[in-house]
C-alpha cells in the first residue's frame, strides 16, 4: 500500500489484505478518477458539489492535485502520475506557464489518462502538450535559417534523450553501464544527434482547425491547453535529419519526422532499463539489483502478448516482482527509500481522513516547498526540469562511498529536516490551513485507544510503518504517551502520531 498509494488506511488495507496485491492492481486499472483537473480548475473553478466555486490562478492546479492525491479511489494512478511527473516535468518555476492553472491541469490529467496505456503513446502526449512545448522551449521553434544563422532550439531534442529515455550513457538490459573496449561508459548520444534531432521538433504551435500564422503565432486559438500541439509546414525544418544512426530523408513532413524520432527513441534498447529503474525509484526502493531493472525491462519490451511499452504490464512487474514483496529483502539495509515530503504528508490525510469541515470538501493546500516553515516539496514547482531530485544522487558519506544512490536526500538537509517536524508537530495537533479552508484530521479511532497505548501504537505501525516500527523506536514513543497524563487523550495521540511521522520508521519507506 504503502508503495503504490499516497497511504493506506484501514479500509484500504483490509480490502488489499482480503483481494490479495495482483487483484487489488487489477482493479486499480479499471478504476476510474473521481474528477478531471481541466474540470475543477476551468470549468467549475472548485471542488465537484460547489456552489460558491472560487478557485482561481495556479493555486487552482495544487487543489485539485490534493483533491485527487487524497480523496480519489484511483490511488495507483495518482501515485503513478506523481512519479510520471518527477519524470516528464512541467513546472511554474521560471517558466513561461508559471501562472497559467490551465496548462497544468491539462498537462496532469494527459498523464492520468495514459498512466495504464502504452509508453510510446505517453510520450507523443508529453512531446507535443502545448505545457511541455512552452517549458521546454520547442513550442513555436522555427526551421533552421542559413541567412539569419538561425538554428532550431535544442531544449527539448536534448532533454527528450536525457530525461525521458534513453539517459547520457548506453545500458544493458539490466539496467547496468555499457563499456567500451577500453573500459569505458559509452555515450547514448552526441551533440550532432541532439541538433539532428531538434529540427524535427520545429513547426509546432497551438492545436486547431488551421494552420495559418494567426493559430501559430496565437492570435487565434491562444490558450488552448487541451488540444496537443499541431505542426505548421511553413515553420518546419526541411533539411534532412539524423540522430542516433537513423536518417530522416529531406521535406519528410513534421507529422512523419515525429513519428520516426520517437519510434526511435521508444525502441531504443536504453529505453525500457531507464525508465523502469525510475519507476522502480518511485515507487518501491532506491537502489534495486540489477535482476529485478531486468525484469521489469522485459516487461517493458515484452508484456507476454508482443506488446512494447505496455504501463500495466510495467507497473505489474515493479510492484509484484519478489523483491518488492519479499519482507526478508526489505530487512535488507541498502533497501528502501526515503519518502519524499509531499507523499509523506499525503501519508497523514488519507490515514486520519483529514479534511476539511465545511462542505464541500476541498484541499487548499499551497507553496509547501519553503524549507523552514514547510515540507520543502510542493507539486506543479519543481525547481527545473531535473525535478526535485536526481535519480543518481548520493549524498556525500556511506551511501556515496557504496555506490548506492538516495534520490531523495537532495532535498533533505538540516534546514528541511528541522522544518518537516516543525511542520508536522503543528498541522497533526491544528490542522493546515485555516477558518473553512482548515484541513483537519479525524483521530475518534486513536482517541478511543488513548488509555492503552500498546493498542494505540499498534494502529499507528500499522497506518503509518506498514507494520515495520523498530522496538527501540515504539519504546520512546510509548514512553512519551506515557507521561502525557491518561485524562488528555487527545493530546496523548497528537504526541503518538507526531512523534511516529518524524521517525526513521516513518520517513524511510521499507
Amino acid at each position: 500500500m504503502i508503495q503504490a498509494t499516497y497511504g493506506p488506511n484501514m479500509a484500504e488495507i483490509q480490502r488489499v489484505s482480503s483481494m490479495g496485491p495482483a487483484a487489488w492492481i487489477d482493479q486499480q486499472f479499471l478504476t476510474a478518477s473521481m474528477d478531471t483537473h481541466w474540470d475543477y480548475v476551468m470549468v467549475r473553478r472548485g471542488p465537484p458539489g460547489c456552489t460558491v466555486c472560487d478557485s482561481s490562478f495556479i493555486n487552482s492546479a495544487m487543489e485539485s492535485f490534493w483533491m485527487q492525491a487524497v480523496r480519489g479511489p484511483d490511488q495507483l494512478r495518482q501515485r503513478t502520475v506523481l512519479a510520471l511527473s518527477e519524470i516528464f516535468v512541467v513546472s511554474n518555476i521560471n517558466s513561461q506557464i508559471d501562472s497559467v492553472e490551465g496548462a497544468h491541469a491539462s498537462y496532469l490529467d494527459m498523464l492520468s489518462r495514459n498512466a495504464f496505456g502504452n509508453f510510446r503513446q505517453l510520450l507523443e502526449q508529453v512531446a507535443t502538450h502545448p505545457a511541455m512545448g512552452q517549458y521546454l522551449s520547442h513550442f513555436r521553434n522555427e526551421r533552421e535559417d542559413p541567412v539569419t544563422g538561425r538554428i532550431p532550439d535544442e531544449n527539448f531534442a536534448r532533454e527528450v534523450m536525457q530525461l525521458f529515455t534513453i539517459g547520457l550513457w548506453q545500458l544493458n538490459v539490466d539496467g547496468t553501464r555499457r563499456r567500451d573496449g577500453s573500459g569505458n561508459f559509452i555515450p547514448t548520444y552526441i551533440q550532432d544527434d541532439v541538433s539532428g534531432l531538434a529540427r524535427v521538433f520545429t513547426g509546432w504551435s497551438w492545436g486547431g482547425p488551421d494552420r495559418s500564422d494567426s493559430r501559430w503565432n496565437g492570435w487565434i486559438g491562444v490558450n488552448n491547453w487541451r488540444e496537443q500541439m499541431q505542426n505548421y509546414p511553413s515553420y518546419h525544418s526541411r533539411s534532412e535529419k539524423r540522430f542516433l544512426g537513423v536518417t530522416i530523408p529531406a521535406n519528410t513532413s513534421g507529422e512523419e519526422s515525429l513519428r520516426i524520432a520517437l519510434d526511435t527513441l521508444f525502441n531504443h534498447p536504453n529505453t525500457g532499463p531507464f525508465i523502469g529503474r525510475q519507476l522502480i525509484q518511485r515507487l518501491v526502493t532506491s537502489n534495486p539489483s540489477p535482476a529485478y531493472v531486468g525484469r521489469v525491462a522485459a516487461a517493458f519490451n515484452n508484456n507476454g502478448s508482443g506488446v512494447r511499452g505496455d504501463m500495466r504490464a510495467v507497473l505489474r512487474a515493479v510492484l509484484l516482482d519478489p523483491e518488492a514483496r519479499d519482507p526478508n529483502i526489505a530487512n535488507q539495509a541498502t533497501w528502501g527509500k526515503l519518502r519524499e515530503p509531499m507523499v509523506r504528508f499525503g501519508n497523514w490525510m488519507r490515514a486520519f481522513d483529514a479534511r476539511t469541515q465545511s462542505q464541500p470538501l476541498m484541499y487548499r493546500i499551497w507553496n509547501l516547498e519553503d524549507n523552514v516553515r514547510s515540507l520543502g516539496q510542493n507539486p506543479l514547482r519543481a525547481p527545473s526540469v531535473f525535478n526535485w531530485f536526481r535519480p543518481d544522487y548520493a549524498p556525500p558519506g556511506e551511501v556515496m562511498s557504496r555506490n548506492l544512490v538516495a534520490p531523495e536526500f537532495q532535498i533533505t538537509h538540516e534546514t528541511t529536516v528541522t522544518g518537516y517536524a516543525n511542520f508536522i508537530s503543528w498541522g497533526v495537533e491544528r490542522g493546515h490551513g485555516d477558518n473553512n479552508t482548515l484541513v483537519l484530521a479525524n483521530y475518534a479511532p486513536e482517541i478511543a485507544l488513548a488509555n492503552n497505548p500498546a493498542a494505540l501504537m499498534d494502529r499507528l505501525n500499522l497506518l503509518l510503518t506498514a507494520g515495520r516500527m523498530s522496538t527501540s523506536t515504539r519504546q520512546i514513543i510509548l514512553g512519551a504517551v506515557n507521561a502525557v497524563p491518561a485524562a488528555d487523550s487527545t493530546r496523548r495521540v497528537h504526541t503518538a502520531v507526531t512523534l511516529t511521522m518524524i521517525s526513521p520508521d516513518f520517513i524511510v519507506q521499507k
